[in-house]
């Protein structure tokens, strides 16, 4: 018998883009279907999500969090990792301040990975 294939549910996300996968390779979250390694990113992203909004008290900056720390991942290329130990290591800076501060963590990730060059910042 052969395997359903189903669109990944990651979407414009995907990893594959687009591929669908098949049903016996599939990982499924809330009956929604991924690819393994989309389904790992989502998850990786929300626990970074998650341990920002258990330091900050209002909690219906969530989806602005999830919105923020997505932009970084896909369209500014920030590895998780970076994302995450940022996170954990600014507990008390994040308490208050507004979710939009996030967006910060791009600038502090280019000044690390690749430095000044000719004395100004390549971040900007």
């Amino acid at each position: 018998m052969t395997d359903k294939k189903y669109v990944c549910a990651y979407g414009q996300k995907c990893l594959h883009h687009g591929e669908k996968v098949n049903s016996s390779e599939s990982v499924v979250i809330n009956k929604r279907h991924y690819h393994w390694d989309c389904a790992t990113r989502k998850q990786e992203i929300k626990e970074c999500v998650d341990l920002y909004m258990s330091y900050i008290e209002d909690k219906a900056q969530y989806p602005l969090a999830m919105r923020a720390i997505n932009t970084l991942v896909f369209k500014y290329k920030v590895p998780i990792e970076f994302i995450l130990r940022s996170i954990e290591n600014s507990k008390t800076y994040y308490e208050d301040k507004p979710v939009h501060i996030l967006y910060g963590l791009r600038k502090m990730f280019w000044e690390k990975e690749f430095g000044n060059v000719g004395g100004k910042s390549i971040a900007n």
